[in-house]
């Protein structure tokens, strides 16, 4: 069998990593950034691309992780039997195109690569900055990992792990690194990005309702029921803009912050629920749209912040 060509060893890397959710993690930062230029107006850029950087790595791993231990718990061999081979989903492990043992190896490598990161800027600004870092990496790990496995329980911990890793760890994390200072305003600012990701997560977990319930995966969507947790994502968006709007109401946040409202056409275009359940390519449609809306609502949330 002649040997993958570099290209085709990167796609598949790029497919089993999933490196195209990295503007989910981009987006608290952002306006953990933007927060620490409201408050100071400077923001030192070669710290800013170690904490890009860290939290990429962190991401890849993170999924890397999630993609072995879904593996080992049957969870993605249900996909696998249920989906059609042309399932944009589709993953490596399942297929052989890679071992359990590589999955293991690419995220270990990552974790090390970002826990890297994470001393240096301790070192650079402070161990309180490795303080807020830790439990983002520990709850990256443990999404999926035993013992705590916080996705399976059925009790919401895996979505309550999304919000502070997509939330306020993140935004609290970049604000203190740019500023050596902690501050109520970032870990405010972020509360909306977190709620929207959850969105996300619900919304994905609705394409493999089926192979989650099978391999006993109990997420919050699938102990909710399709049609619930699809209004339950609907909620958490509506509790974004209105959390964000009684910030501004506040003076917690500048009143350019309202920009998020030029979000609201793209949450609109699908995450209106139908309330009856569709099919898993709607529901793909649907992640994209709603992870397009969560970071573009993060972006202008920024945007309000810097200008």
């Amino acid at each position: 069998m002649p040997r993958p060509s570099l290209g085709e060893r990167l796609a598949l890397f790029f497919r089993f990593t999933r490196v195209q959710f990295l503007p989910v993690v981009f987006a608290p930062l952002l306006v953990g950034a933007a927060a620490s230029w409201y408050v100071t107006h400077s923001i030192n850029f070669v710290l800013l691309l170690l904490l890009f950087a860290g939290s990429a790595t962190l991401l890849i791993a993170s999924n890397s992780i999630d993609d072995v231990y879904d593996y080992i718990n049957g969870v993605d061999q249900a996909s696998e039997r249920m989906f059609p081979k042309s399932f944009p989903g589709w993953k490596p492990i399942p297929r052989g195109l890679m071992s359990v043992s590589q999955g293991f190896a690419i995220s270990f490598a990552f974790y090390f690569v970002s826990v890297s990161i994470g001393v240096y800027l301790a070192f650079a600004v402070g161990w309180i900055a490795l303080a807020i870092a830790v439990p983002g990496v520990l709850l990256s790990y443990f999404y999926v990992a035993p013992p705590l496995k916080l996705d399976y329980r059925g009790l919401g911990l895996g979505e309550l792990a999304i919000f502070f890793s997509f939330g306020p760890i993140p935004a609290l994390g970049a604000f203190y690194v740019l500023t050596r200072g902690l501050a109520a305003l970032p870990i405010l600012a972020s509360i909306p990005c977190g709620i929207l990701t959850v969105g996300v997560l619900l919304t994905h977990d609705m394409i493999f309702f089926d192979s989650y319930k099978e391999a006993g995966k109990r997420s919050l969507t699938v102990v909710l029921g399709r049609v619930r947790a699809e209004w339950l994502t609907f909620a958490l968006a509506a509790a974004a803009y209105g959390f964000t709007f009684a910030l501004v109401a506040a003076g917690a946040l500048p009143l350019t912050c309202a920009l998020v409202v030029l979000a609201l056409p793209v949450l609109l275009r699908k995450g209106i629920p139908t309330g009856k359940e569709s099919s898993p390519p709607e529901y793909g449609l649907r992640t994209q749209n709603l992870f397009v809306h969560s970071v573009a609502f993060s972006v202008l949330l920024a945007t309000g912040l810097l200008i």
